[in-house]
């Protein structure tokens, strides 16, 4: 365990701790601790410092633990895991499982990180959340043939994504198509389908999914000025939601697993209900910025995963793009 993340362990409570008490415990000078402080606000991190009294988080966090999401997790999701790592930081959960982790066949491999250097969003958009503040997870599955409804499984995870942070108690999120979680019109989380393989088969799916656990005011705005949705997080629509980090990391392990196993078993067809009735675009005026430029009327999905928009008296089906609410 590196000097950083013992730092940011000792400073999770959000109490104040003095700089030579932090020296003493890590057994390096004041003047390490100073640099070491500067490193964690590189990660996103707020951290205040007293002169003569010492450093506080200006909020406080629960870190990851394993052993906790582990010991949460049913009988029936730990069988369906051949692995889960905890990593402290990394580019990218879903980069991690697809070159540094070797595919396996019937079993599901799950990462998550306290923080990612190179998140990624849509359409090339970085997903940023400080150390300690998200829920990072990815989950790769290998399928020896290509699933008919493939294009379908970013829609199937963004279920199991709901019915995640549904289960947390934040019962008015709704499925922002294509791959949004949102909370009247605020982004609480996001789903990102990486594949790889042959077109017939096999292939190696990784689903990514970002939560907004704990949300900072410096970090929203830099969401928002990033172009993406501006942003909610769990710990915002749930009260008393900032200590119990661990346990929904394993609500989300538990659902979008499962979800994942559901659809290897019988496609989008199972979710498709469930997705609609949950759908925030259904009859509402949107503009599309894709493939196409649309204006019109939302009218839900098509079986295969297109959105449907009523504009100029005719129906368009949208393959990809962004669509904000007018």
């Amino acid at each position: 365990m590196s000097v950083q993340q013992i730092l940011l362990g000792l400073l999770a409570d959000g109490a104040l701790h003095s700089g030579s008490e932090l020296a003493r415990t890590l057994d390096v000078t004041r003047t390490a601790v100073w640099k070491h402080v500067k490193q964690l606000e590189s990660l996103g991190l707020e951290v205040g410092a007293s002169r003569g009294k010492g450093y506080q988080l200006v909020a406080p966090l629960e870190l990851l633990d394993r052993a906790k999401i582990e010991s949460a997790l049913d009988a029936a999701t730990k069988k369906s895991l051949d692995s889960i790592e905890l990593l402290w930081a990394t580019a990218s959960t879903s980069d991690y499982l697809l070159d540094e982790v070797a595919a396996v066949t019937d079993q599901l491999q799950v990462c998550l990180a306290e923080f990612q250097t190179g998140g990624r969003g849509r359409r090339g958009r970085p997903w940023l959340a400080p150390a300690g503040h998200g829920l990072c997870m990815s989950v790769a599955r290998l399928f020896e043939a290509t699933p008919v409804s493939l294009s379908c499984l970013g829609l199937a995870v963004g279920v199991g994504t709901l019915r995640a942070v549904r289960a947390c108690g934040v019962s008015t999120a709704e499925l922002k198509w294509p791959n949004d979680i949102v909370v009247e019109g605020r982004k609480l989380a996001g789903v990102l389908i990486d594949v790889r393989g042959e077109t017939t088969g096999p292939l190696r799916v990784v689903a990514g999914v970002g939560v907004n656990y704990l949300l900072n005011q410096s970090t929203a705005n830099a969401i928002t000025a990033s172009g993406g949705i501006p942003p909610t997080s769990l710990s915002r629509c749930v009260p008393g939601a900032e200590s119990a980090r661990n346990y929904a990391a394993a609500i989300l392990v538990k659902e979008v697993c499962g979800a994942l196993e559901q659809f290897a078993a019988s496609g989008f067809g199972g979710f498709a209900d469930e997705w609609r009735s949950a759908d925030y675009l259904q009859g509402r005026k949107i503009s599309v910025n894709g493939d196409q430029q649309i204006d019109g009327i939302a009218q839900g999905i098509a079986d295969d995963g297109r959105l449907c928009v009523q504009s100029g008296g005719q129906t368009h089906y949208v393959v990809t793009g962004d669509v904000s609410v007018r």
